[in-house]
């Protein structure tokens, strides 16, 4: 007993040092992989506010962000920063920007999945540690595992949602989908060339991920979670062309109806993944084109998840020349209501 109780200070010693170790593994691992502005701008929740929180703890708490040493600092300052360590840099050998590689995908598993897998180990050990802890530093071992342990495989969805957010060709869809005529007189039986395209993007995709996984063994969930973002960012992305249609009759939308159809049917060939990520946000929109003017209020009100772009052109498009300009601007204006509180 008096044994363990000389070493239980050393053990909080070591604990330390070890959660920071961890602590500049997660951050690093993130500031190589997962940092990106513009993944928050989708409004998709990547990060989750605990994760935000764990990364703005670790650099306040543990990165050196400075260049050099100020000569004018006071001495506290510079106390302060001897606790710290300068910012990670990713070595210039790991090429991020090749789409043969999917743009580094061996090397953003390898990272991330060694992380999730170093927290699979400290849970196992958790009731060790607890054990030989001082009594007054158990909060202090409890803060680590709820917020920063538990967090590593948070990491996942920001860092592979890069990937997927270059894998495929969105940007080209948007395009051949503007160049389809909506507007038709009759009933469609053959879908449009932008489904193919799309799926040819997808067939890519999987040829590339089996190129990579003969060099890194990519995990099932990390290939669920590709799989799961492809699939959403390409959905999100015809709802994005339907919102750019400027003129579409009954016969259009059956045909956009067509092609959702054609590009789920071949899309299930090559992917396990059920339920098809954001297959109901597609459907919902494309079936509020044949809402009326008195459903539209109530449905624009409890569809929130839609843009503004996309709420306006349901309005301008779907009812058309069949209200009048007061009906219309009432309709606006519900939508307004809806984009205030997100401004």
């Amino acid at each position: 007993m008096q044994m363990m109780n000389i070493l239980k200070p050393i053990a909080f010693d070591v604990i330390h040092f070890m959660s920071q170790l961890f602590d500049y593994y997660l951050y690093a691992i993130y500031t190589f992989f997962g940092r990106n502005d513009s993944l928050e701008s989708t409004g998709l929740g990547l990060s989750s506010s605990r994760l935000r929180t764990t990364l703005n703890r670790i650099q306040e708490s543990l990165i050196d962000l400075e260049v050099s040493a100020d000569p004018t600092a006071t001495l506290t300052a510079a106390e302060e920063r001897k606790e710290k360590v300068p910012s990670p840099h990713l070595s210039h050998l790991v090429v991020l920007t090749s789409g043969d590689t999917l743009y580094g995908l061996a090397e953003r598993v390898v990272a991330t999945e060694s992380l999730v897998f170093l927290a699979e180990q400290f849970e196992f050990l958790q009731p060790h540690l607890d054990a030989v802890m001082p009594a007054v530093k158990k909060p202090f071992l409890q803060q680590f595992y709820s917020q920063t342990v538990s967090t590593a495989s948070e990491l996942r969805k920001p860092i592979y949602w890069i990937v997927a957010g270059k894998a495929l060709d969105y940007e080209q869809m948007l395009l051949l989908m503007a160049n389809v005529k909506w507007d038709v007189k009759e009933i469609m039986s053959q879908h449009n060339i932008y489904v193919d395209a799309l799926l040819k993007e997808f067939e890519q995709f999987n040829r590339r991920l089996n190129e990579v996984s003969k060099r890194v063994r990519i995990p099932l969930p990390v290939s669920n979670i590709l799989w799961e973002h492809c699939i959403r960012l390409a959905n999100r992305t015809i709802v994005e062309g339907y919102a750019n249609v400027k003129k579409c009759s009954n016969e259009g939308r059956a045909l956009m109806q067509l092609d959702f159809q054609q590009f789920l049917m071949k899309l299930e060939k090559l992917t396990d993944i059920r339920p098809i990520p954001d297959k109901e946000f597609v459907e919902t929109y494309i079936k509020a084109y044949y809402l009326t003017e008195n459903d539209m209020e109530r449905w624009i009100k409890e569809h929130r998840e839609y843009s503004t772009k996309q709420l306006t052109n349901l309005v301008n498009v779907c009812l058309g020349s069949h209200i009048n300009k007061k009906a219309r601007q009432k309709l606006l204006a519900a939508i307004d209501d809806i984009d205030r509180p997100k401004r």
